[in-house]
């Protein structure tokens, strides 16, 4: 019984927005989605910035946008230019529509691996985004339940990790696959696929949310140190996270745990479980 929480969309290292820093929660609690640029063009992703409809106003994606930096780790320079902008193709992971979901961030590969995929387990979704307060805060954004898996090992030889890759032909990993190769390959690649919510099959509630779901952060300092980005005790209370640590009840910071480098949050429920809470 587990729901790893993963954090994704775009941020101020990656993509820079016309009139925000992040994208921000309405008085509705409607948000925007931007999902990262893909780190090469090189892929068979149909979807550019261009062509994504926005979902709280008129227009695409690309008209919220001002620059992307595709790979703001590597060598990437900037795109300014607004046509190249919208034609630009995102990393369309998770894929809500199809619901699949890869990852080959070290943090994140060995709890994903670790689920179930019968249904019982799930993998969740948070994203920054700009709350009532005008600060940026984690708010979780999507889910599903896990229903299949495959585990890209590194030291696979090139045929098994095309066979595995193709498992998931709307993922995002094996849209920019290299000759059918995974596109960083010397890491370890988990691919999920999820299905509409086994509980009572209402599609609605599973994928991404129409509206921000719970804060998971909270800005704080403790003892007079230097203020940060924090899990929130009631998240991690109600939410019975268990990775990483976190004590709701204590009030020094080195029990606390910070979220600005997006961590891999594990919460000890099940799907079922997760989704009451999620929707209570």
């Amino acid at each position: 019984m587990t729901v790893v929480c993963c954090g994704i969309g775009a941020d101020t290292t990656n993509v820079s927005l016309r009139d925000a820093r992040v994208p921000r929660i309405d008085e509705d609690g409607r948000f925007e989605y931007v999902p990262i640029p893909e780190k090469t063009r090189e892929t068979d992703e149909p979807l550019t910035y261009g062509t994504i409809p926005r979902r709280t106003g008129d227009g695409t994606m690309a008209d919220l946008l001002a620059s992307l930096t595709p790979d703001p780790d590597g060598a990437g320079e900037s795109i300014t230019d607004p046509d190249a902008i919208a034609a630009y193709p995102p990393h369309h992971d998770p894929n809500f529509d199809a619901l699949t979901y890869g990852e080959h961030r070290p943090g994140y590969v060995n709890r994903l691996a670790a689920l179930d995929a019968d249904g019982t387990d799930a993998v969740a979704f948070y994203a920054g985004l700009e709350g009532a307060d005008g600060r940026l805060h984690r708010y979780l954004v999507g889910w599903f339940p896990v229903v299949k898996k495959t585990v890209v090992e590194a030291d696979d030889d090139p045929e098994t990790k095309r066979e595995k890759l193709a498992r998931h032909p709307a993922n995002a990993h094996t849209r920019r696959a290299v000759d059918g190769l995974p596109y960083r390959d010397d890491r370890r690649v988990v691919l999920l696929d999820g299905e509409s919510d086994p509980a009572d099959g209402d599609d609605d509630e599973v994928g991404l949310l129409d509206r921000a779901g719970p804060q998971m952060s909270t800005f704080a300092a403790f003892g007079g140190e230097r203020r940060g980005y924090f899990l929130d005790d009631e998240f991690v209370r109600e939410f019975a996270v268990s990775k990483p640590d976190h004590d709701p009840d204590s009030t020094a910071r080195a029990d606390k745990a910070g979220v600005t480098r997006k961590p891999a949050i594990v919460c000890d429920l099940t799907a079922t479980e997760f989704r009451e809470r999620l929707f209570s």
